[in-house]
């Protein structure tokens, strides 16, 4: 049975976590990853650029974690993929666990989820039950559905109490918050797609997956609370941007020209909605360079500066 958390779960684990300017968050996180049970993972921060004494606080105070300081933001694919380069250098670890800085988790979350890989083969990925850190009973994110002929992603369930017991459950996507990826898959098709540099990479890299032959699954005895919103707040111009571009870049990966129709009026309806939360004209000129860039090829690091003053 796959809620067997035996003690020997941990040390085939290697974790990245990623930050950015964000040291009072990033010590929280990696508290958090103390106090996991059993025999603790590998654990690699990657920082990207930080210039807030980030990697000097946590080298201080959590001399067992590596450090990676990055000279520049690379964003989350690139740093994600720079930290899983380094711990697959070690052939003891089997899976990649992926995790947000602003995060806290149950004790027992990380051994479930390598218990659920080690009885599930076809299982190329994972992920725990995300809640709200706050309140801690409504859930924040349970893995998604991908509809190519729309790029449309939605989570499976969002902003609810979860009543649907611990079995696990074959999904779409596991949201990059808290990602835990066979090591045999990486070899096989690679990591994430710097392309994306943020927003829809765990999307596409879980798509890859199924078009290889893997599932990807939501194990909802694994528990872990997100504090939502602390490093890109909902709908802000840097949002809107990345995910309106990005879903043109999946689009051009693995969609058809006969969704062209669909996809614009589909997206149309959804700016519309946007624009009338955020109340800002940044929204229409966000989405303008979103489609700038990708009809010209402008993906990686985009308008990130820009958008964030604005924000």
């Amino acid at each position: 049975m796959y809620a067997n958390t035996s003690m020997k779960q941990g040390s085939r684990v290697g974790i990245v976590m990623l930050t950015w300017n964000q040291k009072k968050m990033t010590l929280e996180g990696l508290d958090a990853l103390r106090r996991l049970d059993g025999p603790k993972p590998r654990i690699v921060l990657v920082d990207n650029g930080s210039v807030d004494g980030t990697c000097e606080a946590v080298r201080a105070a959590f001399p067992e974690v590596e450090v990676l300081g990055l000279p520049v933001n690379e964003g989350f694919c690139a740093a994600n993929n720079r930290g899983a380069e380094l711990l697959l250098k070690d052939p003891v670890v089997e899976y990649v666990l992926f995790v947000n800085n602003d995060i806290d988790l149950e004790p027992d979350c990380v051994n479930l989820l390598a218990a659920f890989m080690d009885a599930t083969p076809s299982a190329g990925a994972c992920g725990p039950l995300i809640f709200y850190n706050e309140p801690r009973d409504i859930v924040w994110a349970a893995g998604g559905r991908i509809f190519t002929d729309l790029m449309w992603f939605p989570p499976i369930l969002r902003d609810r109490p979860w009543r649907c017991g611990n079995t696990p459950r074959r999904i779409d996507y596991i949201h990059g918050c808290a990602l835990m990826v066979r090591r045999s898959v990486i070899e096989k098709i690679g990591m994430f797609d710097e392309r994306f540099f943020i927003y829809h990479d765990e999307v596409d890299w879980c798509h890859r997956m199924a078009r290889a032959g893997w599932d990807v699954w939501l194990v909802p005895a694994a528990r872990l609370y997100h504090k939502v919103s602390q490093v890109v707040g909902q709908h802000s111009p840097m949002m809107i941007y990345y995910t309106s571009r990005n879903k043109m870049l999946f689009w051009w990966k693995h969609g058809s020209l006969s969704d062209i129709p669909k996809f614009y009026a589909f997206h149309l309806w959804k700016l519309v909605r946007i624009f009338a939360r955020a109340g800002s004209p940044w929204a229409l000129i966000s989405l303008f360079k979103a489609l700038l860039d990708a009809m010209t090829g402008g993906f990686g690091r985009g308008h990130i500066e820009a958008a964030r003053k604005k924000n």
